[in-house]
C-alpha cells in the first residue's frame, strides 16, 4: 500500500547572538525518535555545536548535530560554505569515537566550497578593518570570502570536484586570490606568508581527495523523496536570528541568513514542509566579535563570573564570550522574525549572583523604542527589572517539581512576558548533559 501520509520539517534556531547550546536540543530533539535526519541549510565551520553524550564529548563544526545518533541521516544542503579540511578532520574524529557517519553523510553538489586561500582573504580583510577600526570579529575561517564569490558566481560548488575541469578552475579562482592578497598588502601591510599558504593547499588537496569519496548529491531532490516517504527532518541553524545578515546588527553579523526563511532556499524544499520553528536561549546573553551589546554586564567582576561558571569560552575560537542579562527586547524582535512557537533555556542552572536583571527595553536620546534599531550603537540606555538569583541549586535537576521557587518565578516571568506571540517553553536545559534536561510541558 502507498504511504500518503507526507512527511514535515521542523527547524531548531538560535534566538540570541548564537552560543546558546543549540547541539544539546538538537540530540535532544533526535533522541525521540520522530526525524530520520537532521540537516544543515547554512553557515560553516564558524559554527560550534558541543554535544555531550553517555560520557562523548564532541564539538561539530560542520557535521550535523545528529551524529552521535546511529540511525539517523545526515545532510549539508546547498546553503552551506563546506571547509572540506574541518569536514574530514571530523568524519575521522567520530569514527574514532565509534560513530562512523560516512555511509550517512549526504552533501550537496550545490553547497558552496571554502578553498585554501579564502581564510588568508578573511585575514587580511580583518586586518584591513581594525586598521580603520571596524573589527568585525570573524572567525577567520574563510566564510564570509566563501559567500562572497558565491554571490559574485566565481566561487567553486562542491560538486565541481568530480567535474573534468576542476583544477584550473580552482586554478583561476586562488590566482584571483593572490591578486587580492596582494592589494590588501598594498593598502594596510597585511603580510601574505607563503609557507602558510603553501602548507594549507596540500591540505586541502588531501582533503578533496577524501571529499570525493563521500556521497555527493542532489540533496534537494533526496531530501524532497524522504518526505515523501513519510520521514520527518530537523533542520539545524547554525549562530543565531540576531547575526543574521539581513536583520542582525550589520555590519557586525554572520555571512549568512540565519532565519528559519533561509531553509527553504538552504535546502531546496517548499515552504510548506515546515510545520514547528524551535528557538533556543540562554537563561541569560552571550556574544562574542564586534559590535555594540546593550545587555552586557557592566560589572566585569560579575561577567567573569558568568564566564567562569558557564563555560563561556568559544567552542570555535576559544574566545571569552561577552556576557549579558537576559534581553527580553531583542528576545522578542528574534521570535517575531523568527515564528518560534516553542523555547527552550538552557543554562538555566547558571546564577552566580543573589540577583539577575532582565532588559526590557531600549533607549535612544531618552526615549523609549519599539523597532529595533538599525544599529545597535544608536541604544543610548537600557531599561531593565531585578528578579532573585538561585544560585546552583538547580544543576542536574530534571524534574519540573525540583525545581527552586527562584527559577520557576524567573521561567514563569519570561512566558507571560512572551503571552501575546503564542511561544511556550518546552524544555529547560540545568547542565551540559543529555540527562540534564526538564521537559517543561508536561
Amino acid at each position: 500500500m502507498q504511504n500518503n501520509k507526507k512527511g514535515f520539517v521542523d527547524v531548531l534556531v538560535g534566538l540570541q547572538w548564537g552560543d546558546e547550546g543549540k547541539g544539546k536540543n538538537i540530540d535532544e530533539l533526535l533522541s525521540n525518535g520522530v526525524y530520520s535526519g537532521v540537516a544543515r541549510f547554512q553557515g560553516g565551520a564558524n559554527a560550534g555545536h558541543t554535544i555531550k553524550s553517555g560520557g562523548i564529548t564532541f564539538i561539530g563544526h560542520i557535521v550535523p548535530s545528529g551524529c552521535l545518533q546511529n540511525d539517523v541521516e545526515l545532510y549539508i544542503g546547498n546553503g552551506v560554505v563546506v571547509d572540506v579540511i574541518s569536514l574530514i578532520k571530523e568524519i575521522k574524529e567520530l569514527k574514532s569515537l565509534g560513530f562512523d557517519v560516512a555511509p550517512r553523510l549526504y552533501i550537496s553538489n550545490r553547497a558552496k566550497l571554502v578553498s585554501y586561500m579564502h581564510p588568508f582573504i578573511d585575514q587580511a580583510e580583518e586586518f584591513y578593518r581594525s586598521k580603520n577600526g571596524e573589527k568585525i570579529g570573524t572567525t577567520s575561517r574563510g566564510i564570509g570570502p566563501a559567500y562572497s564569490d558565491s554571490r559574485a558566481r566565481k566561487g567553486l560548488l562542491v560538486g565541481d570536484v568530480m567535474m573534468p575541469d576542476f583544477d584550473q578552475k580552482e586554478k583561476e579562482l586562488s590566482e584571483l586570490h593572490m591578486n587580492i592578497l596582494h592589494m590588501y598588502k598594498e593598502v594596510s601591510g597585511f603580510e601574505i606568508q607563503e609557507d602558510k599558504i603553501k602548507e594549507m593547499k596540500e591540505k586541502w588537496q588531501e582533503a578533496i581527495n577524501e571529499l570525493k569519496q563521500l556521497q555527493i548529491c542532489d540533496l534537494s531532490f533526496l531530501v524532497q523523496k524522504r518526505l515523501e516517504e513519510g520521514k520527518n527532518i530537523l533542520a539545524e541553524g547554525a549562530q543565531g536570528i540576531m547575526l543574521d545578515i539581513d536583520f542582525g546588527d550589520y555590519p557586525n553579523v554572520t555571512s549568512s541568513n540565519t532565519l528559519p526563511a533561509n531553509i527553504c532556499l538552504g535546502l531546496g524544499i517548499p515552504h510548506t514542509t515546515i510545520r514547528n520553528v524551535y528557538g533556543v536561549i540562554k537563561a541569560y546573553t552571550t556574544k562574542v566579535g564586534g559590535g555594540d551589546f546593550p545587555s552586557r554586564i557592566k560589572d566585569t567582576t560579575v561577567e567573569k563570573l558568568f564566564q567562569d561558571t558557564g563555560h563561556e569560552f568559544g567552542a570555535t575560537t576559544g574566545r571569552p564570550r561577552m556576557c549579558g542579562w537576559l534581553d527580553l527586547f531583542a528576545l522578542r524582535y528574534a521570535i517575531k522574525l523568527s515564528g518560534a512557537n516553542k523555547i527552550f533555556i538552557n543554562k538555566a542552572d547558571i546564577c552566580p549572583t543573589d540577583n539577575i536583571e532582565v532588559v526590557t527595553n531600549y533607549e535612544i536620546d531618552n526615549k523609549v523604542i519599539e523597532e529595533f534599531p538599525l544599529r545597535l550603537k544608536l541604544v543610548t540606555n537600557v531599561k531593565s527589572e531585578k528578579l532573585a538569583g538561585w544560585g546552583n541549586a538547580n544543576y542536574g535537576v530534571n524534574d519540573k517539581s525540583n525545581v527552586s521557587p527562584e527559577l520557576s518565578v524567573y521561567l514563569k516571568y519570561i512566558e507571560d512576558k512572551f503571552k501575546d506571540l503564542d511561544v511556550n517553553i518546552v524544555s529547560v536545559g540545568t547542565g551540559p548533559d543529555r540527562e540534564h534536561t526538564i521537559n517543561w510541558e508536561k
